[in-house]
């Protein structure tokens, strides 16, 4: 019951979660960044955000892994089963996983997250990768971005951050995967 929905504890699923948590950090540093001119954000560090809001850090692994393993285990597992089309059953997934959060953002994130949480589930064969990352990216959209208030600011960012991040994963994960096999 628990490999049909991705979740393994083999050894390589430890570093996909590590590469999973790692991607959201620098990402979000680099569009951390490029807005730190913002003059919400001038009296502000990365590492201070963060850790002033320490005690969501393992509320949002819990809301994240519950999510991966409906969204992704589940509900992106059985449309791969029966409908036997990666691209449809990915874009199908991507949009369920959208509605719950359609409120939250400005609802082409949940998108395009939805799609390359889904390549990485896909790909990797294990909720771990895309738990990794939902969870710090949730932590540290909260701690960095929410909380100063510019989350409207930097949806830009963020969209162009996860078109540039699906092409790279593919190539980098992707040919990784290929030859490992």
């Amino acid at each position: 019951m628990l490999k049909s929905i991705g979740l393994y504890f083999r050894k390589i699923d430890f570093l996909n979660f590590a590469v999973g948590a790692i991607m959201p950090i620098i990402v979000l540093f680099i569009v951390y960044s490029s807005v730190k001119s913002n003059i919400i954000l001038q009296d502000t560090d990365f590492l201070s955000l963060l850790m002033n809001h320490k005690g969501k850090f393992i509320f949002y692994f819990f809301v994240s892994f519950i999510e991966e393993v409906i969204f992704r285990g589940i509900i992106f597992g059985l449309l791969l089963q029966k409908c036997k089309n990666k691209y449809l059953s990915c874009v199908i997934a991507a949009l369920i996983f959208t509605l719950p959060h359609i409120f939250n953002t400005d609802n082409i994130s949940p998108f395009l997250y939805g799609i390359f949480a889904n390549e990485m589930f896909y790909t990797t064969k294990s909720i771990w990768m895309p738990t990794g990352f939902h969870w710090l990216w949730n932590y540290t959209i909260t701690s960095l971005f929410l909380v100063t208030g510019t989350q409207s600011f930097i949806y830009v960012h963020i969209i162009a951050a996860m078109v540039i991040m699906i092409p790279l994963f593919y190539i980098v994960i992707g040919k990784t995967r290929l030859s490992g096999d």
